[in-house]
């Protein structure tokens, strides 16, 4: 009999810990979902991420890749809710704008900027073709705006944005990109089960193992 109930325990944490986990994937590409100025204008730009939460603290991770051909990229700025403050930034990946997130404006150092965006910058370090960036957050995730930008190519600005910039969706959260947007910090915060959800379930699964344990005894 101990040995199934340490059993069950044991299945149980594991569910605890993994079962509620949620985990989302997206891509928005040059030239359909991502627009963007030459040479970032083709299908060899992207920006892809991946959003999971902590079943248990309710944080959320929040990963971005940015991908480009040529002309090094020098910040890009993610979406957050309006009520987003810096007390909701847990950790975050280097090269964040101190006074973020605040209002960024279009013209300057972001042209061609549809529309106002408030967000969060990052500044890249050696201007890569390949840039990382992350923030972990109690926020959980909405459907929102993507920018970044260089310098000149030929004459003309270098940057780019996701093809849905500045529209409204009431596409639900998912994998994918809904059309032409980008995961980003909402309003609300993370996902975590009821104590009384893992009571049950650890309740249900000692039950189930006394039973089993009748049965063999008969």
């Amino acid at each position: 009999m101990k040995k199934l109930i340490f059993a069950a325990l044991i299945l149980f944490m594991g569910f605890a810990t993994n079962s509620w986990a949620i985990t989302f994937t997206g891509t928005i590409i040059g030239g359909n979902t991502l627009i963007g100025t030459s040479p970032w204008d083709t299908n060899s730009s992207n920006l892809s991420w991946t959003v999971y939460d902590n079943p248990i603290t309710g944080h959320w991770t929040y990963e971005y890749i940015f991908t480009v051909p040529s002309k090094d990229i020098s910040h890009v700025i993610i979406e957050v809710s309006d009520n987003f403050s810096v007390g909701n930034i847990i950790e975050t990946s280097s090269g964040r704008d101190p006074d973020a997130p605040k209002t960024y404006s279009p013209g300057g150092s972001n042209p061609g900027m549809p529309d106002d965006l408030f967000g969060i910058k990052w500044d890249t370090s050696g201007d890569p073709l390949i840039y990382s960036f992350y923030i972990v957050t109690d926020r959980a995730p909405m459907w929102g705006d993507f920018y970044a930008k260089n310098g000149v190519h030929q004459g003309s600005d270098v940057y780019a944005y996701n093809s849905q910039f500045g529209i409204n969706t009431t596409a639900l959260i998912d994998n994918g990109n809904a059309g032409g947007w980008v995961l980003v910090p909402d309003t609300g915060t993370g996902i975590i089960p009821e104590p009384s959800t893992f009571l049950l379930l650890g309740t249900g699964l000692l039950g189930i193992a006394a039973i089993r344990y009748r049965r063999s005894k008969k």
